[in-house]
């Protein structure tokens, strides 16, 4: 299969387990189990993986997450790669609705519709519903959040009872850690289930 370029947006005060969860898994999925354990030994993983995964952020400076850790980002909405994958995570509402008011990073997946998968991590659910992709479709976000997502995105068919939903090339996750079961969830459908199954074995994830 072609390598797969996954473009991971980060801003300010977004979760770190939102973003780095499904980069994990991506990033370590392998094609074969010999090159899997390979992975587990090397400082760097060979070249040959299925996927590529960068991090993106509006300017491409520094940001600061939810917990105060501070992350540079390897590339800016301006200088990313073509993209074959886009993962938009959450974080506190305040700083999602920045996000969902951030005219630049709207019209950056606008333009990006046509990828393969557009995906969401919890609250970054509402940074992907104000684009309006979401509509006519079904959509999930954190469990503490799905009043007021259904409230502002009435356009949305608002699941409630699974952590991850795909509709088209749609894919959203509920809660923090559901973007790992997203990230299995897109190595499923890319690769089969015997590759999602050998990373969240790697990874010593159950569902």
């Amino acid at each position: 299969m072609k390598k797969k370029n996954v473009g991971i947006l980060i801003y300010d005060f977004v979760d770190i387990l939102d973003f780095a969860g499904p980069a994990e898994v991506l990033s370590l999925t392998a094609k074969t189990k010999a090159e899997q354990y390979i992975s587990l030994y090397k400082k760097q993983l060979p070249s040959k993986m299925p996927f590529e995964v960068f991090t993106i952020s509006e300017t491409g400076r520094q940001i600061r997450t939810h917990s105060g850790i501070r992350v540079v980002p390897q590339f800016s909405i301006d200088s990313s790669p073509k993209l074959d994958i886009i993962i938009i995570p959450g974080g506190p509402l305040r700083a999602v609705l920045s996000m969902v008011k951030n005219q630049k990073v709207q019209e950056w997946i606008i333009k990006s519709k046509d990828i393969e998968y557009i995906c969401s991590v919890c609250t970054g659910s509402f940074i992907l519903g104000e684009t309006g992709l979401l509509n006519g479709r079904k959509a999930t976000t954190h469990h503490l959040a799905l009043n007021k997502f259904q409230e502002k995105y009435p356009e949305i068919g608002v699941e409630t009872n699974s952590k991850v939903i795909k509709d088209g090339g749609m894919i959203t996750s509920g809660g923090v850690s559901s973007g790992i079961n997203m990230a299995l969830y897109l190595v499923e459908e890319i690769m089969g289930r015997s590759a999602s199954e050998r990373i969240a074995k790697t990874i010593e994830f159950s569902n």
